[in-house]
């Protein structure tokens, strides 16, 4: 049986590994980097000023780039940039083995907003320009065709229970305003048209309604009787 690789946690070292050679040529990381050295970060307005006294600050660029790489890796929490610091190669191997704490991350950034912001869209666009990002053909046909068994098309008890209680509620007050009206010219047999409107849906109120109830279903759709909500 062949022997199994396992961490040699004992293993020493001859020569002291190289942070270069931590990620690919190729990592996006290495692309954050060469972009903000290539910046002019007073020109964009990016500063940080460190205080008189205590230890030194970080520098402005390396804390850019901690953010830009965060904003490509879709960490967007100070406390989770901080933690990345420690565990993400990739954050790493960009800050050179430093670890900002989240709240001088959170203070460069309330301080340099807006020009990060801009930034943020000069990267993609840089991106775009070195052939970094690939674009592919997305093509929405835009034809507009009706679902036969449509969600509002269908009978649901509880709406035309609610539909009928209110026409029962409707028509007796028609019918009592036109039994109540005076000054009528000539006496008719004739429904009222606003009465006859009324009873007319309310049986077609009633017809879906006593569909429901043959099938002991709280919903069914005419077009399709085997389709369920």
């Amino acid at each position: 049986m062949a022997d199994l690789i396992d961490a040699d946690y004992s293993q020493q070292l001859l020569l002291p590994p190289s942070v270069e050679d931590w990620i690919p040529q190729d990592h996006p990381a290495r692309f954050i980097r060469e972009l903000v050295d290539a910046l002019d970060l007073e020109s964009l307005g990016i500063r940080w000023a460190s205080g008189e006294g205590g230890r030194p600050a970080y520098a402005c660029g390396l804390l850019l780039k901690i953010w830009l790489y965060g904003y490509y890796e879709r960490v967007r929490s100070t406390r989770e940039l901080e933690r990345a610091c420690r565990n993400h190669m990739g954050f790493i191997w960009l800050a050179g083995m430093a670890v900002p704490d989240h709240n001088t991350l959170s203070g460069f950034f309330r301080a340099n907003k807006q020009g990060i912001r801009a930034l943020f869209r000069r990267t993609v666009e840089v991106a775009v320009e070195a052939e970094l990002v690939g674009f592919v053909l997305h093509a929405v046909d835009g034809t507009k065709i009706p679902a036969r068994v449509a969600n509002r098309g269908g009978w649901h008890k509880k709406e035309l229970g609610k539909l009928l209680a209110k026409l029962e509620v409707d028509l007796v007050e028609l019918e009592a305003e036109f039994e109540g009206a005076e000054g009528r010219e000539e006496a008719s047999d004739a429904l009222p048209e606003a009465v006859a409107d009324k009873q007319a849906l309310r049986e077609r109120v009633r017809a879906p309604l006593d569909a429901l109830d043959r099938t002991g279903q709280e919903h069914l759709h005419p077009a399709d009787e085997d389709a369920r909500l």
